[in-house]
């Protein structure tokens, strides 16, 4: 059978979910992956969510510093499973938790919150931050089958989710 030039056979392209946890702005364009192994597969990284506007309680990502540090951190997350990166405990004896950890979308202050109504990332319930040290964090959210993480804010000051004892 020959194949006709500039036509892509349907079975090579990615089914498309209806899951809610798929932003509105990547409706239709994000692969089905509901694999339910999600947890033992490395991760991946889509960009497309970056908020790129400062805020009085994030920051742009712009400086190369910062961007350097940031893809360091997330090259070197790409060489775990998920299991391993939620597997990750910080904080000494006194108050161990999860190093990188979902957080209630509720749980952030109300200027974060009304944020993710402008990027039409509200209906999301929770994001997931990666701590990348002792204040900053990495903000975002997971796509499709939930392997694939969007940052959505760089937070160097730990304030779109301040701790209780600060």
């Amino acid at each position: 059978m020959a194949k006709r030039k500039g036509k892509v056979p349907d079975r090579a392209l990615p089914a498309v979910t209806s899951d809610r946890k798929v932003p509105r702005r990547l409706r239709g364009v994000v692969p089905n992956d509901n694999d339910p192994d999600v947890i033992d597969r490395k991760p991946a990284w889509g960009f497309s969510l970056v908020d790129l506007t400062s805020h009085e309680w994030s920051a742009s990502p712009t400086d190369g510093a910062t961007l350097l540090e940031i893809l360091n951190f997330l090259q070197g997350m790409e060489r775990l499973t998920w299991r391993e990166i939620r597997d990750q405990i910080t904080g000494g004896n006194t108050r161990r938790g999860p190093k990188h950890k979902t957080i209630p979308v509720e749980s952030l202050i109300p200027a974060a919150q009304a944020r993710l109504a402008e990027l039409e990332l509200d209906d999301h319930t929770e994001l997931f931050r990666f701590r990348l040290g002792n204040m900053k964090r990495l903000w975002g959210v997971f796509v499709g089958g939930h392997h694939v993480f969007y940052p959505v804010w760089w937070d160097p000051d730990h304030k779109i989710c301040p701790s209780r004892d600060r």
